[in-house]
């Protein structure tokens, strides 16, 4: 079977190909280059972007997997989490498909697709249960994965995302949008334990608010005293990541010793981030971890694609034309 993915839920248009779980296409335009001048995604620039590259991208996607469009067996959509406007533009291009075309469609839960991102060509197997995390701009959150459609959230943070606190940090340096990426090229390991800075945690649910703050008057307390030179820059910087990153994966390994889970499988942006892999590869112990290659693992519609097939395949499910998007 051909299926086609549709991705649309940020500031990434996005459509891929997949024979079974293959990908034969994955192709994203990205209106980063728009934000960076604000800092931030802003919603009405992302929607204009989407109802002009939609159209394109889908005709790229089809033209690199060498497939006609009547082929395609399966459409697979975004509709949750993301902007609603957003969300709005791939899900009623999905339907819109799926009534020219006479074939199914399915709408997919954006943050599940990134769990199961790890899986995509088939390069491992799935064995359930285990501990799903997803780590991005807009969301931090561990679910027990018991089933393609049975997730229960385990543990989220109740303010700031991951990579919304990176953002914000490089904002205030000036350093650029996104932010992760900066700040993991800036860091430096004899640097990490200069400053002191702690995160917000109980059980399996994070606060990031608190670093963001510390981080920001501390650095503005140096820059009042003249102190804040290139040096102290990366050292504070270096110590910021610490911080966040150590606890993140102490709470990844703690809620899988809690549910006695020996799988962990990591998905979203901030997934890419190099001191991230190398802690969870460090402190692994008896434990199966995945991660996703670089390339999935920022927002694509091969994610959504692939998990598309497997709600289809294993699971007969298909979604009707009254599904509505649903934001954050």
């Amino acid at each position: 079977m051909y299926i086609l993915g549709i991705e649309t839920t940020c500031d990434e248009t996005s459509c891929a190909v997949l024979k079974n779980y293959k990908v034969l296409s994955n192709i994203t335009i990205s209106s980063l280059k728009e934000y960076k001048k604000y800092g931030g995604i802003i919603p009405e620039i992302a929607v204009r972007a989407h109802l002009e590259n939609i159209d394109k991208v889908l005709k790229l996607a089809l033209s690199k997997a060498d497939i006609l469009l009547k082929n395609i067996g399966l459409i697979s959509v975004s509709y949750k989490p993301g902007l609603i406007g957003a969300l709005a533009v791939g899900l009623n291009f999905a339907k819109a498909l799926s009534l020219s075309l006479n074939k199914p469609y399915i709408g997919i839960n954006h943050l599940y697709a990134h769990i199961f991102s790890p899986f995509l060509n088939n390069k491992r197997k799935i064995v359930f249960p285990f501990l799903g995390v997803v780590v991005s701009g807009g969301h931090t959150e561990l679910y027990y994965v018991d089933d393609f459609d049975k997730i229960k959230l385990i543990g989220s943070t109740k303010d700031d995302a991951c990579g919304e606190i990176y953002d914000k940090i490089a904002r205030e340096f000036s350093l650029g949008f996104p932010g992760g990426a900066f700040i993991d090229k800036i860091f430096k390991f004899e640097f990490k334990d200069t400053f002191k800075f702690r995160c917000g945690r109980i059980g399996c649910d994070l606060s990031f608010s608190g670093i963001k703050t510390a981080m920001i008057y501390k650095k503005r307390e140096l820059e009042k005293k003249g102190l804040l030179n290139k040096e102290t820059k990366i050292k504070l910087l270096s110590s910021f990541q610490e911080s966040v990153i150590k606890t993140l994966v102490d709470t990844i390994f703690d809620a899988a010793k809690k549910y006695k889970l020996n799988r962990i499988v990591l998905g979203g942006g901030v997934s890419a981030n190099k001191y991230l892999r190398f802690l969870l590869n460090k402190k692994n112990k008896n434990i199966k971890l995945l991660l996703p290659d670089i390339k999935y693992t920022q927002d694509n519609a091969a994610m959504v694609a692939g998990l598309g097939f497997y709600l289809y395949n294993k699971k007969k499910l298909i979604s009707l034309m009254n599904l509505k998007a649903i934001p954050n």
